[in-house]
């Protein structure tokens, strides 16, 4: 039987019922990327049947439902993963077009991956976070990012030029620049540059408003995607170092505060312990001279969980300031405490107490805090009284 391309585009015509409109932008772009990927996955298949349906009879060929939609693709993501270690790949920020509606970045992707890009100047490699990936919740972050505005605001928060004008970016010193990198099962990898000063994120010759909700959204599923992939038993208990130098404690330009590896997936800088805690080490030291020497120590799992809170009331933003262990004006300690913990998600921070010649509780970077009662009270019960 034998057909003239007329009747077959016509019965072909007939055989697809037409589309129903797209609720909504977000949903229409969606449906325009998923129905591409399915032709592409598909399109070998379908030239194959139409030339065995026009010789073995056309009706087989449109035969069952036409509209049951092509599998998904599967599979795991392609192309390269490695972060970029500089922005030289970065697009010009002034070059991309502003102000448009179609999406920063294509939808299926199954894999993103949160680089810590360094500026000139800034932290060496082992001070950096390394590349955080993330697989749950995908969707959900390629959404934030096409929702993200059309052009960038300024700190007045009214929008800024697009392409035609001049960004006006602010001068602050920032030493690494986020980039998000999305890994796909069917197409390369793109990346998503942003500049904190301008206050932009850029993709090929795209570019729109920076919105740092989208990298506070990253953090919280990525520290959620550690703590379910994290069996707690195998976070290690903090350990006592038997010596350490003295001016490890000191607050100086180029020592500026306790090691800090759970804040980097944080998104907010309060409460400083956001996830439950599995285990920590309490440590007393007294100097001797340029070395301070382990003198008590304790560790504890099943009692770190209930000093979260005392934790996060002691080191708070609001705590009480005190210049005692800043630099130059103060001396060094002659006996301090240092309590290391573990979260769920296997990091790790520290927290120093000095107890004389005058007293403070140190984490993060900048001034101390005065010790809470409750914290001392804490490091009484582990490690009996403090130093007067």
């Amino acid at each position: 039987m034998s057909r003239d391309d007329s009747d077959v585009r016509r019965l072909l015509a007939d055989a697809v019922p037409p589309l129903a409109a797209p609720p909504d932008r977000l949903a229409a772009v969606g449906d325009r990327v998923r129905r591409r990927r399915r032709r592409l996955a598909t399109g070998s298949t379908v030239a194959l049947v139409l030339t065995v349906g026009l010789v073995v009879g056309l009706p087989r060929l449109v035969t069952g439902d036409p509209r049951v939609p092509a599998p998904a693709a599967t599979g795991g993501p392609v192309g390269d993963a490695t972060c970029p270690t500089d922005l030289g790949r970065r697009p010009g920020l002034d070059a991309v077009r502003y102000g448009d509606d179609a999406p920063l970045v294509p939808a299926g992707a199954v894999e993103i991956t949160l680089c810590q890009v360094p500026r000139a100047g800034g932290p060496a490699a082992d001070e950096r976070a390394g590349p955080r990936v993330l697989t749950t919740g995908v969707d959900e972050l390629v959404r934030l990012l096409n929702a993200l505005p059309a052009r960038p605001a300024g700190p007045d928060r009214q929008p800024r030029p697009g392409s035609d004008g001049e960004l006006r970016c602010t001068l602050k010193a920032v030493y690494e620049e986020a980039a998000f990198l999305l890994r796909y099962p069917d197409r390369d990898p793109v990346t998503v540059w942003t500049d904190e000063n301008c206050g932009v994120a850029v993709a090929g010759d795209r570019g729109r408003g920076l919105d740092f909700a989208v990298l506070d959204a990253f953090l919280d599923r990525y520290r959620a995607q550690l703590v379910a992939t994290t069996d707690p038993a195998t976070v290690a208990t903090p350990t006592c170092p038997a010596s350490t130098p003295t001016a490890r404690v000191r607050l100086t330009p180029s020592n500026p505060g306790p090691p800090d590896r759970i804040a980097r997936n944080q998104a907010q800088p309060e409460p400083v312990l956001m996830t439950s805690l599995v285990a920590l080490a309490a440590c007393r030291y007294t100097v001797d001279g340029d070395t301070a020497r382990l003198v008590r120590h304790a560790a504890r799992r099943a009692e770190a969980e209930s000093l979260r809170t005392v934790f996060n009331t002691a080191f708070a933003e609001s705590a009480k300031r005190t210049d005692c262990g800043g630099w130059p004006g103060y001396p060094p300690p002659t006996a301090f405490d240092v309590v290391i913990v573990a979260d769920a998600t296997g990091a790790t921070a520290e927290f120093w107490v000095r107890h004389t010649p005058c007293r403070s509780a140190i984490h993060g970077y900048g001034r101390g805090g005065e010790p809470t009662p409750e914290l001392l009270a804490a490091l009484t019960r582990l490690l009996g009284g403090a130093p007067s």
